[in-house]
């Protein structure tokens, strides 16, 4: 793949016939995010929050049913960029796929715009668009603006409870919270597993509550995560109904989401 500035705020990508793919494109917006220079007053790395990504009609007909895995392979990907990085972002993180509707592209090139937005200034998602949003969990905690080892909990929200042998922590509904051992400069929406042991990673794993059940996630240099008993793979997720269990590092640290 080679990746082209066009100006400040575009890129043009050269997927070189590689079949364009979720990693394909999180690979080309990881690549993208490393193109930005900019530095805040105490000269930490900003990063764009905002990318679009433009692609010849068939290109994004092969991609459009694939949303579910595209947003898995970003996660994975932006967060291994996250961690070289530790930068700062101004808004959620936010990916929008969209085709070339003045049919100019050939298949095998695409577009990135990116932007620096702030969240409250987001547009809306037009009909036919592919977007994503990640908050602080989707990057490994890294993209962050503030560290706290503070759990967040919606006063109004229903809540699933985590429990471990150390303490427990109350996960509102849809908040994606990241899990492991205490540590300073713990980023955002992080549990802090008093009691874990050294094989407990710093982040090890991220955790959101749905109505019914739970989504669990490793992170990819993560020790082991059973869920339920089975193994997730690194950088893997997975959803189960509640109550659930978890074991990480193969029993060390175990875990109830009732």
């Amino acid at each position: 793949m080679k990746l082209r500035r066009e100006g400040n705020e575009q890129f043009r990508v050269d997927f070189k016939k590689a079949q364009i793919d979720p990693f394909a494109i999180a690979q080309a917006i990881a690549q993208t995010m490393r193109e930005c220079t900019v530095r805040g007053a105490t000269g930490k790395p900003l990063v764009w929050n905002d990318y679009r990504v433009i692609l010849a009609k068939p290109d994004f007909e092969s991609i459009r049913p694939l949303q579910a895995p595209l947003e898995r392979d970003l996660r994975t990907v932006l967060a291994g960029e996250a961690q070289t990085r530790k930068a700062e972002l101004v808004g959620e993180l936010r990916v929008t796929v969209v085709f070339d509707e003045a049919d100019e592209l050939r298949a095998g090139d695409a577009v990135i715009r990116v932007a620096f937005v702030p969240t409250e200034k987001a547009s809306a998602p037009r009909a036919g668009e592919l977007t994503m949003r990640f908050d602080g969990w989707a990057v490994a905690g890294e993209i962050i603006a503030k560290p706290t080892d503070t759990v967040h909990v919606a006063d109004t929200a229903t809540y699933a409870t985590m429990r471990w042998s150390g303490g427990e922590a109350r996960l509102a509904i849809a908040q994606t919270m990241i899990a492991g051992r205490p540590h300073a400069d713990a980023p955002p929406h992080f549990i802090s597993l008093h009691g874990a042991g050294a094989t407990v990673n710093k982040q090890h794993f991220w955790i959101a509550a749905t109505p019914t059940g739970v989504r669990i996630g490793r992170y990819p240099k993560a020790n082991p995560v059973h869920v339920n008993g089975a193994l997730l793979d690194a950088g893997g997720e997975t959803e189960v109904a509640r109550p659930a269990e978890i074991s990480l590092s193969r029993g060390d640290l175990m875990l109830t989401v009732k």
